[in-house]
């Protein structure tokens, strides 16, 4: 049983699997974010508030760099078209 495809379809396929691609390289990139950075080097370098909250300050991961660059392209993107 074959599959048609019709030409008013192939946006919608292309934009699922530009989302469905972008969903997996997410969640590849979070899961190995924490690769370089251990939970003993933010234990040592944790600021402690009352024994109670601690912050850790780390380098950023690949994964935040990744979707700031993707907010970012996407707003000048929308503004272009836009504005």
């Amino acid at each position: 049983m074959a599959i048609e495809i019709s030409q008013a379809q192939v946006p919608s396929l292309i934009l699922l699997s530009v989302l469905l691609a972008g969903c997996a390289i997410a969640i590849y990139l979070s899961l190995k974010s924490g690769d370089k950075y251990s939970v003993k080097d933010s234990e040592r370098n944790a600021i402690s508030f009352a024994g109670v909250i601690n912050e850790a300050q780390g380098p950023m991961t690949t994964f935040l760099t990744l979707a700031f660059i993707v907010i970012i392209l996407w707003a000048v993107i929308y503004l272009v078209l836009y504005l």
